[in-house]
């Protein structure tokens, strides 16, 4: 579905579990019903030349995304990600993966919850949505919108940049996450 409106175009990603995700009786194929936002994420993520600016409350490997984003850093994309403070510290967390790639990130722990769930790639194209960019978000409805709009990406990047202004760096997980669970 492509949406056209003031010259850009809007292409959003609605996705659903597969009826008996509930209940599986084993785990369902890629590709099918909600790994379907995942891979149209890392569909974007592999087209870009330059930049990636990530906002993240969920981040987790297994998706797909965080070995996009790897694998756009390995390519010599400059990849920076926001993340919210609990996200080093979940299981199977994408922080990890990213730092040993060379990916610098930072913890928004200014704000109660970090809760963006965003992409800017290369100043032009930003995704956008309820989806974590976590393997787990494929059991849940979510939606994912890439907006293809220079104006747009200006606005998440300008955002992007104010919260990293209130961002500590994260170095290492055993650090962060001992300070997080006091918080």
């Amino acid at each position: 579905m492509l949406i056209l409106f003031s010259g850009e175009y809007l292409k959003p990603q609605l996705c659903s579990p597969a009826p008996n995700a509930a209940k599986p009786a084993r785990p369902a194929p890629r590709g099918r019903q909600g790994p379907i936002c995942a891979a149209f994420a890392a569909r974007a993520i592999d087209n870009a030349e330059r930049e990636i600016l990530v906002g993240s409350y969920g981040l987790t490997t297994g998706s797909g995304i965080v070995e996009a984003l790897v694998r756009a850093k390995e390519h010599g994309v400059d990849v920076r990600l926001i993340a919210d403070k609990t996200t080093p510290c979940e299981h199977a967390s994408g922080i990890e993966p990213l730092a040993a790639a060379g990916v610098p990130i930072w913890i928004d722990d200014a704000a109660r919850i970090a809760h963006a769930k965003t992409m800017v790639i290369d100043e032009a194209v930003t995704l956008m949505g309820s989806m974590n960019w976590t393997n787990g978000a494929a059991q849940n409805s979510e939606d994912l919108n890439l907006v293809s709009s220079s104006e747009v990406a200006a606005a998440y990047a300008a955002h992007w940049g104010e919260r990293l202004a209130l961002s500590v760096r994260f170095d290492r997980r055993e650090d962060w996450c001992r300070v997080s669970s006091r918080t």
